[in-house]
């Protein structure tokens, strides 16, 4: 008995591993786990985020001193035989010369390329919100086009009663051919429907596949939508505002930076020379010297840098009233169809469907019990599946337009 046990749990292992894979377990594809792929990689995002760190670099870079120069002169060369050992004037000479530049423009500079370097890094959020907004917009597509098509197949043996129904009353002489023929053109165009669904369904799917890949999108979806973030009021978190301020501030730091001008640049050399010619016992030489530039003919070239910087401040700040108006625009509008449709969506839960329902199974009774024509109950049984529909696409609206207002205000949770 102990020697049979391995051998058993051996084929028993070794037949679940030949089942095919739609008997085992597959992992669902949520809209969480859909969000979390489309966040991988995404090139959008990862070109911002390498344009923040080139600025961050950039900041550092600013800050430095710049590079000193290194002098080596011939001085005093005699004109006549142009030797340089025979004459006592001539000397040579090596220094250094650094170069400071006019009063804080390091400091504003680094921070004008800090600011910058904000402002990518908000288009980068800006990025990965805008591609959580379209996996969603995606996934509810194709989920919407999986729920049409569960409508339409449960529809499908309805219509089918309806057909053998019409078909029993023909042969007993109480329906003529038309409503046959009728019966029959429902039928096919109900399943008409179904492929032009399973072909929207197919064209969403490979929408949805170029954010989640050709591995994800294999897997079955979720058979329930989850509840997504109720959206808030914070319109100015957006990362495109936030964006448009870090410009204001990068204009703030140019506006500044250009008052430097005002102020002179500095320059210091330290030199040592030693002369040619030893017979003299001349002694070495050092010098030192300081440079400095006077900005006293500021209209042409101060003044105006001064007046360029202080309109594309004001530019970047225009530009920021315009997006906060035009997010707010849409924050409107779209606010306004979430909560209609939310509205419908409701109506259609509490009342248009259960009536749709009734009506159906009434003419039904009506037609079975001859007191209601086959006419009546096609379009009975039409008007519920309309319903149906229509009560799949109010919802997935509803959630469209949800997605679309939390990306509006800055949300991607």
């Amino acid at each position: 008995m102990g020697s049979r046990l391995p051998k058993m749990l051996a084929v028993a292992l070794s037949t679940a591993f030949m089942l095919p894979l739609p008997v085992l377990s597959e992992p669902v594809l949520s809209l969480m786990e859909a969000e979390r792929l489309a966040r991988i990689d995404d090139p959008a995002t990862l070109r911002y985020q390498e344009l923040a760190e080139a600025r961050r670099e950039a900041a550092i870079s600013a800050r430095q001193l710049p590079d000193p120069m290194l002098i080596m002169e011939v001085m005093d060369v005699a004109r006549e035989g142009l030797s340089i050992d025979d004459d006592t004037m001539t000397q040579l000479r090596v220094g250094v010369r650094q170069t400071f530049p006019r009063g804080d423009s390091r400091r504003l500079a680094s921070e004008r390329e800090g600011a910058l370097a904000m402002a990518d890094a908000a288009r980068g959020s800006n990025a990965e919100i805008t591609a959580v907004r379209a996996v969603r917009r995606a996934y509810l597509s194709l989920y919407e086009q999986r729920a049409i098509r569960e409508v339409l197949e449960k529809s499908q043996p309805l219509f089918e009663d309806l057909r053998d129904i019409t078909e029993r009353e023909f042969a007993s002489g109480f329906a003529d051919q038309q409503d046959l023929l009728r019966a029959e053109l429902e039928l096919s165009r109900l399943h008409d429907r179904l492929l032009s669904v399973q072909a929207q369904e197919a064209a969403a799917r490979a929408q949805l596949a170029r954010w989640v890949g050709q591995d994800a999108i294999s897997r079955p979806l979720a058979p329930d939508l989850p509840d997504m973030t109720a959206p808030a009021d914070a319109l100015l978190s957006h990362p495109l505002l936030a964006a448009e301020q870090a410009l204001v501030d990068a204009g703030n730091h140019g506006v500044e930076l250009a008052r430097q001008g005002y102020r002179p640049q500095w320059s210091v050399e330290l030199t040592y020379g030693t002369p040619t010619e030893r017979g003299m016992d001349m002694p070495d030489r050092m010098s030192a010297m300081v440079m400095v530039d006077l900005p006293l003919f500021t209209r042409q070239r101060q003044d105006r840098d001064l007046s360029a910087s202080v309109h594309r401040r004001e530019a970047a700040q225009y530009a920021w009233d315009a997006q906060a108006l035009e997010l707010q625009r849409q924050v409107g509008e779209t606010q306004a169809r979430w909560h209609q449709l939310s509205e419908r969506e409701r109506q259609y839960a509490e009342r248009l469907l259960p009536q749709a329902r009734e009506n159906a199974e009434a003419a039904e009774h009506g037609y079975r019990n001859r007191t209601t024509d086959f006419n009546s109950l096609v379009r009975a049984r039409l008007t519920e599946l309309e319903t149906h529909i229509e009560a799949v696409r109010i919802g997935s609206q509803r959630r469209l337009e949800q997605v679309d207002l939390l990306y509006l205000l800055g949300e991607n949770a």
